[in-house]
């Protein structure tokens, strides 16, 4: 019998809709680490990428059914994503954001110091001021864990591309740094 990783997407969700639910942990595994970098990419706030990313794989178990071409369940996911993203962006409008930030910061883990959670706020809105292409690659290379030729693959990119973007993203999330914490050694 094959490992559960080894199985393609058609056949976990064909096990997943015949009855054998446990099986959707594996897709979790599969995709969690891509569906919370896109998030990441899009919201730049750790509590509510952790939320919304949840809320992706949630949605996407109970309407599992309704997914008709199951081979296609990376990008099903990544459109429910999409979707919730689009959803937090409006909430947050109608809501007058950002009157209620703390309320943001607080979804951080509890037990964290204020200094920790400060210096999170500081890097994320760091993240947000630059580029998406800058952001992408620094999220998928330190969030998501990829290397190199994976990000290259990913992204479009050539391998020499990747490296130059890297190098320009650390520059440029550095400079913004330093304009958003003017005090922070180098």
């Amino acid at each position: 019998m094959q490992p559960q990783g080894a199985l393609s997407d058609e056949v976990l969700v064909s096990r997943c809709l015949s009855g054998d639910t446990a099986v959707f942990e594996h897709v979790i595994k599969r995709y969690e680490r891509l569906v919370y970098g896109f998030v990441m990419r899009k919201v730049a706030d750790l509590g509510a990428a952790q939320d919304i990313a949840q809320e992706t794989f949630l949605i996407g178990f109970e309407n599992l059914p309704r997914l008709k071409e199951q081979a296609r369940l990376k990008s099903w996911l990544m459109g429910i994503a999409g979707n919730l993203v689009r959803d937090y962006y409006k909430k947050r409008k109608m809501a007058g954001m950002p009157e209620d930030f703390e309320g943001e910061l607080t979804a951080l883990d509890p037990l964290q110091s204020t200094e920790e959670r400060e210096r999170h706020e500081v890097l994320y809105k760091a993240l947000a001021k630059l580029t998406e292409r800058y952001r992408a690659v620094l999220i998928k290379r330190y969030l998501e864990g990829l290397e190199y030729p994976q990000i290259a693959e990913d992204l479009g990119l050539s391998i020499g591309a990747v490296e130059v973007c890297m190098h320009r993203a650390r520059k440029a999330l550095a400079e913004e740094l330093k304009e958003l914490m003017p005090d922070i050694d180098e």
